[in-house]
């Protein structure tokens, strides 16, 4: 810059002199000039630009700047002559803030905007000058503050879009909002971290540098719902709008211009702000088409719309661009912003259904639902006047529209003419095409975010600029019967044409995705992002690049940008002292445009669907899944439709590899935290791919030509290359398909997608034999594998898949259909261990699979991985084998298996602890039980199993855990070689004497008496005296009358019993049988709360055991049971008792057992033993006496019944049959009389009462000895007239004269001694008596004999 000094001097103006010039301006404008500006210095024209800035007076507050030039002349008096204004600016209210002057054009920086005008203009006195808007502007108007109604219109339009899903409305307004706040150039950390703060959203440096996208996005949605975003959609439009206001007023203030700055080298013009550093960037020639007025187009002339020498088409454009501009305005600036987001991510409306949706709103304006809406929100008045303005520019606009395309088609004399025009400014939105040079690469080494922020804004002016088109055409073909256009051409535009814009806004679209998506944030499971983030790597540049992944300023352009260059250095790294011009960035952004479009060379034939391919690469290699997914996806959904433009022409093989990334990309993206149906739906969408992928024509060399910096991207043919080396130098289309699905199977193992991998196993076993079985058996033998080797592997990787999804139905069948035995065994093996595993084997049990061919192999797995189980695996393999057997009818083999449980737990118990044992024993109960129960469905003559000696001892340590793979054939010796195994052969019989004894060790654990089953046909008496000892009364009978017969049954009966009549006499201990820590308690130890009776045997027992509270109630429970087995009992009973203590009272029913041999008599003792049931029996009889009036004889009755005179049954049906006093004379009768109907006399059987009178005797009970026989003489002399000739007969061995006559001479001589004198003289007279009554008795039958005789 030169600095120029002048000499001011008022004496008289000379003819160089500055300040005469100067003065003579201020006098001719009035006011002054405050302010200069030197420019550069020209050296070729010798001339220095100067800018001077005027100002009226302060009445006036006018600005202009006046540009002047100060020419150096050598060799004159005045070196420097100061030019005539050359132009002027005026600036209207407010002063520049900066203004600068390069050597050709002048820039002056204003709060509104930046004003550009052209040095040395042809206008002398006022110069083109060029205005252009700030980014505040821009942000203001993306975020819909530029206007008061711009965002109540995204609404009004929402409405109307959305007239089916009214729902979708706010989430749709939302996302709307979070994309322009995330736009290049709009988002600013710092200025949205302030906007949080103003409403109380506090983060601390590390904690907002966290965020990721979505984590921001979150944190957003979150406040606007907080501040009541979440009642409805207005109040959610209202909460973004102060929102966004907020946001713009920190922007502006935070990034407010300072000044001005140019880069003299490359003529770069910036902005420098509080914050931050613009640059400005020239326009797009589509932005001079569309902005600019008539004039300017024809001043300008624009590569690719060239009408020079035409200027009826120039004209016909311009006016049909004032019809777009018609459209768009009736519209509203947020139709471009909802048309954008129905591309992306709206679920419920397609891009398809929106623009029918605008064209009806420019037909008949907005919706009857959005007028309710206004009622209900604006009140009745001000929505009756709104509606009232929308109908007047409706009908505004319906007019102008339809004079001005009357007016259009009557200067073009045709709508082709207009169409054809149309064509042409269709193709000049077309993005350019332009060949990259080699070096190309270097351009970029700048500042990346002035290319990217460019490149976005470019894309959304000309994705709008054909959207707008695109409406208008559609808008000319609903009117097309009003403004005349014909048939043909209303075919020409919806089959030609708007193809050809649809085609043109997705390309545009693309482009504005990539420049505005943020980028994804890697995966944490990602290795190279982890070994990235430990900085091992030494490309740092690579490191800076991971950790700006995932951030809102980091857009997937910037990826894209790096992709570009030669080297992998970051555009942030570039030097700042050669920043781009405004027209530079303009072509770095079109080449950019051009390089996502066309690629590097420009010469592929289909215009972006071509270079799709190796964005997707790009994409996949950073881990942008979801950006991918979408582009190949948009991609795809143009390839299927038949009205593309010309330009998608069709690419077989290209098509394929599409598919086939968009398939492996959908795979990766199920591995981001995807769960549910949204994971359903990404696995099933990329099974369709692959299946695509595979099917397209070419497909084969497609994918194979994928770069190998594709990694997992890329399948391995090596089947494939095979068979080219071995003379198949053309593989059919079935080997390519084999070897695909394979990959594609693979693949999804790898991710454990079991469903998605079966179906492509199938698929390639679909192609196994064309692909395999047509090859000679040369190039067989070479590949190394058979058909039937092949489907075995596919077969089993079916069945893997089937088993990983609990499809054990097709699991099985996969088993069964597979070729190869060694692989089906395997599988069977594999499936039997996982059914055990996940509690599933009943299935082989029940019947559900029908085993055809597989049952002794399943056996064969079953038994073997029984032996080697431990047999608390549930499900018990042992049992599962006796179910298995059973349901194949075949008992001998089931009891077999079952048997084999109870012996492995019959080891185990021996092992194991108190309780631990119980349980054990009892499960051994059941496996015996089990075991008899099958053998007894069998034939008696085959009822017994065949159990090999060795194999009742399992032993682990000779066992292997894991069954060798394959096994050997090994060559069998001869017989005489082989060792003899013993056969233990068992029958029914000696099944159930195991059960007994097994049972007799159960019961004694339950009190905790170890005795263990030695395997010995016959128990021990030890046995019989530990269960006695027990109180294991049942259990004890259960084993006697088991194992011993005849006297030895007898002999143990009577051990039992004497042990049992030793209990009942307290004041004498019963002696220990076996050991000193033997029971010598008569009860059972009952279990505590905490500890669980798991056996029912238990219980009975102890409820059959303990009737009552005694041991005098047990024994004569069992001495009632078992006197039948031994008849001597009561006799082994009574001494026992007197042999303890001879001066025991023998209880009344043990007296009875000698007196008594009908056992329908002891039901007498059996309601002594009932009160309560006795008392009960009394009283209904007693109601039914006196419902008779017969007081007396139920008093009787109730006096027999209580003494056990009677039966009860006798008795109440006499009573019912009002016969009480036959009632009492059968009590008297039954108590009395029926001892001499029952026997005579005092002999019987081995217990009868002769027995008794001999204890009585023998043991000093005189007394009882003498009563016993009164009572017995007494009823023999008390005797029926009818039974007289039964007791006239031989009586020599009725009475015990051996024992009376011992009886006496005891009593002689205890009176000789002295003892008890009286009692046994009054005893011997008393027996003297009752012998002298009888004999007289017999002397009389003697008598009556010998007279009958005669």
């Amino acid at each position: 810059m030169v600095i120029v000094r002048g000499r001011l001097d008022k004496s008289g103006p000379s003819s160089g002199d500055l300040g005469h010039l100067f003065f003579k301006e201020t006098d001719s404008l009035g006011g002054a000039f405050v302010k200069l500006w030197v420019g550069e210095a020209n050296v070729g024209s010798g001339a220095i630009s100067l800018a001077m800035l005027h100002k009226q007076n302060s009445e006036v507050s006018t600005e202009t700047i006046f540009l002047y030039a100060l020419r150096g002349n050598v060799g004159d008096r005045i070196p420097l002559v100061l030019e005539p204004t050359s132009g002027k600016i005026s600036l209207g209210e407010g002063g520049p803030i900066d203004v600068k002057l390069t050597s050709n054009k002048v820039w002056i920086l204003k709060e509104e905007g930046l004003i550009m005008q052209d040095l040395f203009s042809n206008d002398v006195k006022e110069g083109l000058a060029h205005y252009y808007a700030l980014q505040e502007t821009f942000v203001a108007d993306l975020l819909f503050q530029s206007s008061e109604h711009s965002s109540d219109d995204l609404l009004w339009l929402a409405y109307s879009a959305f007239s089916s899903s009214k729902e979708e409305i706010s989430p749709f307004v939302s996302s709307v909002f979070l994309r322009a706040l995330l736009f290049p150039g709009v988002h600013c950390n710092a200025i949205l971290r302030q906007t949080l703060g103003n409403y109380n959203r506090l983060f601390t440096d590390s904690e907002f540098d966290s965020f990721t996208v979505d984590g921001l996005k979150n944190e957003i949605l979150s406040l606007i719902e907080h501040q009541g975003g979440g009642e409805s959609p207005l109040s959610l439009l209202e909460c973004w709008k102060a929102f966004c206001t907020r946001y713009v007023d920190n922007w502006c203030k935070n990034n407010a211009a300072c000044g001005l700055l140019i880069d003299p080298f490359t003529g770069a013009i910036g902005l420098v702000r509080k914050n931050t550093l613009s640059l400005c960037r020239g326009l797009e020639d589509v932005e001079h088409t569309v902005y600019g007025s008539f004039e300017e187009q024809n001043n300008r002339t624009i590569p690719g719309l060239d009408f020079s020498g035409n200027e009826l088409d120039r004209n016909i454009l311009f006016e049909l661009l004032q019809c777009v501009r018609n459209v768009s305005q009736q519209l509203g600036k947020a139709s471009s912003a909802i048309f954008y987001e129905s591309l992306l991510n709206t679920p419920h409306i397609s891009s398809e259904e929106v623009v029918p949706r605008f064209l009806k709103i420019l037909e008949t304006g907005y919706s009857p639902s959005t007028t309710a809406i206004q009622i209900s929100v604006l009140g009745a008045d001000t929505a009756w006047e709104k509606e009232l303005l929308n109908h007047r520019n409706l009908r505004k606009f319906s007019t102008n529209m339809f004079l001005s395309l009357h007016a259009l088609c009557r200067k073009a004399n045709s709508w082709d003419k207009v169409l054809d025009v149309v064509e042409s400014y269709l193709k000049f939105l077309v993005p350019h095409k332009i060949v990259l040079n080699l070096d190309s690469e270097a351009i970029f080494y700048i500042e990346g975010s002035a290319i990217v922020q460019s490149t976005s804004q470019i894309a959304k002016v000309m994705f709008e600029s054909a959207l707008d088109v695109l409406m208008l055409l559609s808008y000319m073909t609903s009117i097309s019967g009003q403004i005349n256009m014909s048939h043909d051409d209303v075919s020409r535009v919806k089959l030609e044409l708007i193809p050809m814009i649809q085609e043109i806004v997705t390309e545009w679209h693309i482009i504005h995705f990539f420049g505005t998506t943020p980028s994804e944030s890697p995966a944490i499971e990602d290795f190279s992002y982890q070994l990235s983030s430990l900085q091992i790597d030494s490309n740092v540049d690579k490191r800076l690049l991971n950790g700006r992944l995932g951030k809102c300023e980091f857009s997937l352009a910037f990826i894209l940008l790096l992709s570009m260059q030669s080297s992998s250095r970051d555009l942030s790294n570039g030097s700042f002292r050669r920043l781009p011009n405004p027209s530079r960035l303009i072509s770095l952004s079109r080449e950019f445009t051009s390089w996502i479009i066309w690629g590097r060379s420009g010469e592929e034939s289909s215009v972006f669907f071509s270079h799709s391919i190796d964005l997707a690469l790009i994409l996949l290699r950073h881990g942008q899944y979801n950006a991918t997914e979408y582009l190949l996806t948009l991609v795809d959904a143009y390839s299927r439709k038949e009205k593309i433009f010309e330009s998608l022409q069709a690419v077989d093989g290209k098509l394929s590899a599409l598919f086939h990334l968009l398939g492996c990309c959908l795979v990766a993206q199920t591995q981001r935290g995807l769960h549910g149906l949204v994971k359903d739906r990404k696995v099933g969408e990329s099974v369709r791919c692959f299946f695509r992928a595979a099917s397209v024509e070419g497909s084969s060399k497609a994918l194979q030509s994928l770069p190998r910096e594709a990694g997992w991207l890329r399948s391995d043919f090596s089947y494939v290359k095979l068979l080219i080396i071995f003379n198949c130098s053309s593989p059919s289309a079935a080997a390519w398909k084999l070897q695909y699905y394979q990959w594609v199977m693979q693949l999804f193992e790898q991710y454990s997608m079991s469903e998605a991998a079966c179906q492509f196993a199938l698929a390639a076993l679909e192609q196994v034999d064309e692909a395999v079985g047509t090859l000679d058996s040369s190039y067989r033998e070479n590949l190394g594998e058979s058909v039937p080797t092949v489907k075995g592997r596919l077969w089993a990787n079916v069945f893997k898949f089937n088993l990983d999804l609990n499809n054990y139905h097709d699991a099985y069948c996969a088993i069964v259909s597979n070729p190869d035995e060694e692989s089906k065994e395997i599988c069977l093996r594999r499936f039997i261990i996982v059914l055990y595993e996940r509690g599933a084997v009943k299935i082989l049990c029940n019947g559900q699979l029908p085993l055809i061919g597989l049952v002794e192999k399943v056996e064969q797995e079953l038994a073997w991985k029984a032996e080697r189980s431990d047999i608390s695996t549930k499900p018990n393999p042992f049992k599962l084998l006796y179910a298995f057997e059973m349901h194949r009818n075949n008992w001998r083999r089931a009891a077999t298996y079952i048997y084999l449980y109870s012996v492995r737990l019959r080891a185990e118990a021996a092992v194991k602890n108190h309780q631990l044992r119980s349980l054990t024993l009892q499960e051994r109960l059941n496996g015996l039980s089990a075991a008899i129960n099958a053998l007894q469905l069998v034939h008696p003559a085959y009822a017994w199993i065949d159990v090999p000696v060795d194999e009742t001892s399992f032993d682990k340590e000779s066992s292997p855990n894991k069954r060798a793979r394959i096994i050997m054939q090994e060559q069998s010796p001869s017989d005489d070689v082989l060792p003899q195994k013993l056969q233990s052969y068992l029958d029914v019989e000696k099944l159930e004497n195991e059960f007994v004894l097994t049972s007799a060790e159960y019961s004694l654990s339950l009190v905790n008496i170890k005795w263990t089953f030695t395997g010995i046909e016959k128990p021990s008496p030890g046995l019989i005296d530990l269960l006695v000892e027990s109180n294991s009364y049942d259990m004890a009978f259960t084993v006697i009358l088991k194992f011993w017969k005849g006297s030895g049954l007898k002999r143990e009966l009577g051990r039992v019993f004497i042990t049992m009549a030793m209990k009942c006499c307290p004041s004498r201990p019963v002696p220990l049988l076996h050991g000193k820590d033997r029971l010598t308690h008569g009860l059972l130890l009952t279990s505590s709360q905490d500890e669980l009776v798991h056996d029912s045997l238990n219980a009975a027992t102890t409820a059959q055991q303990f009737m009552g509270s005694s041991h005098w109630e047990t024994l004569e429970v069992y001495l009632d049971k078992y006197k039948a087995f031994h008849p001597r009992l009561p006799l082994i009973v009574a001494g026992t008792l007197l042999s303890a203590d001879s001066q025991i009272e023998l209880p009344l029913w043990l007296v009875r057992h000698f007196k008594y041999t009908n056992p329908s008599q002891k039901t007498q003792s059996e309601s002594v033993k009932s009160p309560s049931i006795l008392s009960r029996k009394v009283s209904q009889i007693n109601e039914i006496a006196q419902s008779r009036w017969n007081y007396f004889g139920c008093a009787l009755i109730g006096i027999s019944l209580w003494w056990g005179l009677v039966p009860e049954p006798l008795l109440e049906i006499e009573v019912s049959n009002s016969r009480s006093d036959l009632a009492f004379e059968t009590s008297l009768r039954l108590s009395l009389g029926d001892r001499s109907e029952s026997c005579f006399g005092m002999t019987g059987s081995e217990s009868n009462p002769a027995s008794l009178f001999r204890l009585y005797v023998d043991y000093g009970r005189y007394a009882e000895a003498v009563n016993l026989l009164i009572e017995y003489t007494e009823t023999l002399a008390s005797v029926r007239p009818a039974d007289v000739i039964r007791r006239k007969r031989s009586f020599a061995v009725w009475f015990p004269y051996t024992s009376i006559e011992r009886l006496w001479c005891l009593l002689e001589e205890s009176i000789r001694l002295g003892h008890r004198i009286n009692q046994c003289e009054k005893l011997k007279k008393i027996l003297h008596g009752v012998l002298l009554n009888h004999l007289n008795l017999l002397k009389v039958d003697s008598e009556d004999v010998k007279s009958s005789a005669i």
